[in-house]
């Protein structure tokens, strides 16, 4: 019986590999960036990783504990290494290549050293005092929902591979009950009994430098997807002092078009909304447009920083800041050009001065009110949606200060009106109605039969199939909603803080062990349910580059309950325990770093899209001047396009796409006096 019992195990575990890694459970989305040597050394930078680790526990005496720490970072390691990264991130386990049995042995391992620890009394007591705090039902509830976020239903639901689905969710949640048993396992040893301080400063300054650091390398300063580049394009405009620049000539039109770049009207125009642009161009104008988002990243953990502690507590803002700073999410974004970074710092410098503002009307107070509504204004400019949602919570919770604050009321509205406005200034210069955004007006025209637009139907959205796995069904409907949310928790989930066995555990224990929440905390808690709540009734969820990026204005929210949920695991701790909870939430952010976001950087956001640095390189290289470039390439013409300066001056090269002899005659006419260069990026 022992032995039919192990043959009956063994089949079932090949059955589950055996769905985990058939291409028939494919999406339709690409695989990965990386190249299998870039992932060998990736790795063999873990291994080093890992040694130091245990090199600096040993030193400690703690030698155990750095056993345990390696078999963290090593698993976790192990179980990326087996995620396919781009778009719906799932296991893909196979023979090939081999490695990926090492991996197997790895997490193998793992669970086999984390049960030798656990079957020792001491590991037997921290079980006994973790079901006896916790409650054994509450564990299992927490436990499925780590299993059913551990990643996207998407592609599974919409292709009807449901067995697939239960089996990467059965697989998921075993490796990540490994993790969190090893966890667990951290408290039955000796280890470190408390966290280091780290001041508020110093994190803000890592983080900057991290996520400058991931824009020099990985994204390399270049766009990776279309909103970036019309970010770009608008920036450069902006830095010239001008709305738009002349429209190029029609013959080269169709090789200088871009989704998101608009001719129209004899104008030529990036269309999203232009707060953030704004603000690019003087990265611009200083020659280093990448440095914008790290800098901003680094002054939005500062501000988290202070904004909790003033409302909540030090030990609290500690969390949240350290949280901050490793967080994978935070880190990529922070990287790029898209416009969350500024977004997220005009909320949090809105929230950071009307805290300082205090009660009553007295002048600095009134100040202050009106720097808040300056900010949530531009917020506003930047992102309409968010920071129609934000700012108006910001003024109702506002009104609370009446009566003895009717100045701060006044000059907060009046700061917001000032700088809010600037969305029906841009709208009437540009599109001549003041209602009427430039992207409304663009994509009316590319989409004629279907809107832009939020709620339930079949002509919200794209054109049907035009977006592929993006937009799986034709239009917007409820079930559609309840997929995309579904999709947007388990991004979430696997972006935030980068641990392997979910980083929305902290929240689901705030749920389920119901953590009394502070009235700082409840009112995060309806900030980040509303943006939730109404961009349920928008079509797209904007997962595949990075994370739910929609949800990044309720960035504070999300991490102040995860702190929370810290806290409340830390409440139910043995008084012995709870110092150490600190130190492993320290080596869990920084095993994060480690692992998580250098995976990222080199699996999906080095080269992500087709956009790469090699055309700029090349053009720097060859030191062209007054010449059109017609470039061939086979990843995104973006690489090309991007280096275009708006307003085609003489003297700076033209970059466009070739578009074959014939087309690309009638544009050498069009610019005379150019020369004629040939470029593609397999030369």
């Amino acid at each position: 019986m022992i032995f039919r019992s192990s043959r009956v195990q063994q089949c079932c575990l090949a059955l589950a590999l055996l769905f985990c890694a058939s291409p028939v459970w494919a999406d339709d989305s690409p695989v990965t960036n990386a190249t299998l040597s870039e992932l060998r050394i990736w790795f063999a930078v873990m291994v080093v990783a890992a040694v130091g680790f245990l090199g600096f526990f040993w030193a400690r005496g703690q030698v155990l504990f750095g056993v345990l720490s390696a078999t963290v970072l090593l698993g976790s390691a192990a179980r990326l290494w087996l995620t396919q990264p781009l778009w719906f991130p799932r296991l893909e386990i196979s023979a090939d290549p081999p490695e990926n049995l090492i991996m197997l042995a790895i997490l193998a391992a793992q669970a086999t050293v984390t049960g030798l620890v656990l079957m020792r009394a001491s590991g037997r007591a921290a079980i006994g005092s973790l079901v006896a705090g916790a409650g054994l039902f509450r564990l299992l509830l927490l436990l499925a929902l780590v299993a059913a976020f551990c990643l996207s239903a998407t592609p599974y639901v919409a292709y009807g591979y449901h067995v697939a689905y239960g089996l990467q969710i059965g697989v998921g949640g075993a490796l990540s009950l490994v993790q969190m048993a090893t966890i667990v396992a951290m408290f039955a040893i000796a280890g470190p009994d408390h966290m280091p301080r780290i001041p508020a400063a110093g994190l803000a300054v890592f983080a900057a430098l991290t996520s400058a650091i991931l824009a020099w390398t990985v994204f390399d300063r270049v766009p990776h997807v279309e909103d970036e580049l019309a970010y770009l394009f608008q920036a450069r405009t902006f830095a010239a002092g001008a709305l738009w620049s002349p429209a190029p000539p029609e013959a080269a039109q169709p090789a200088l078009e871009y989704y998101l770049i608009d001719v129209t009207g004899g104008k030529w125009l990036g269309v999203p909304a232009q707060g953030w642009a704004v603000v690019l161009s003087f990265g611009v104008l200083v020659g280093a447009p990448w440095i914008i988002n790290p800098v901003l990243t680094g002054i939005a953990v500062w501000l988290a920083h202070d904004i909790v502690r003033r409302t909540i507590s030090r030990e609290r803002a500690d969390m949240v800041a350290l949280l901050m700073a490793t967080s994978p999410w935070v880190l990529a974004v922070g990287a790029t050009l898209m416009n969350h970074a500024l977004m997220l710092v005009t909320v949090l410098l809105a929230w950071w001065c009307l805290l300082l503002a205090g009660q009553g009307s007295t002048r600095r107070a009134m100040l202050l009110a009106f720097v808040a509504g300056l900010a949530l204004g531009w917020g506003f400019v930047t992102r309409p949606l968010d920071g129609l949602i934000v700012g108006g919570l910001t003024g109702l919770w506002l009104l609370r200060r009446l009566p003895g604050g009717i100045g701060q009321v006044l000059a907060c509205g009046v700061g917001g009106i000032l700088s809010g406005s600037a969305v029906f200034l841009f709208n009437y210069a540009i599109t001549g109605d003041p209602l009427l955004t430039a992207q409304a007006d663009y994509l009316s025209r590319l989409w004629p039969d279907t809107q832009n637009a939020f709620g339930f139907g079949d002509n919200v959205g794209p054109p049907a199939q035009s977006w592929g796995a993006l937009d799986i069904w034709v239009g917007h409907s409820l079930s559609e909603a309840v997929l995309n949310l579904i999709n947007a928790i388990a991004s979430l989930n696997l972006e935030l803080l980068g641990w392997a066995f979910g980083s929305l555990v902290p929240i689901w224990i705030v749920v389920i062990w119901r953590k009394k929440l502070t009235g700082f905390d409840r009112a995060m808690l309806v900030i980040f349910a509303a943006l939730a709540g109404v961009l349920f009734f928008y079509w797209f969820t904007g997962t595949f580059y990075l994370g739910p990026r929609y949800w990044h204005t309720a960035l504070l929210p999300i991490l102040v309950l995860s702190a929370a949920g810290i806290e409340a695991i830390n409440d139910r701790l043995p008084e012995q325990y709870r110092g150490r909870l600190q130190g492993i939430v320290l080596l869990l952010c920084a095993i994060s770093v480690v692992t998580f976001t250098s995976w990222r950087g080199i699996s999906k956001y080095d080269g992500y899209g087709g956009y790469t640095g090699d055309i700029r390189r090349q053009v720097e290289a060859a030191d062209l001047g007054n010449v059109l470039v017609f470039v061939s390439t086979q990843g995104d013409i973006g690489s090309a396009l991007y280096l275009n300066d708006p307003f085609l001056p003489p003297g700076k090269p033209i970059f466009l796409n070739d578009m074959g002899p014939e087309q690309n005659a009638a544009i050498i006419t069009a610019f005379p006096r150019r020369e004629v260069v040939y470029l593609s990026d397999a030369d």
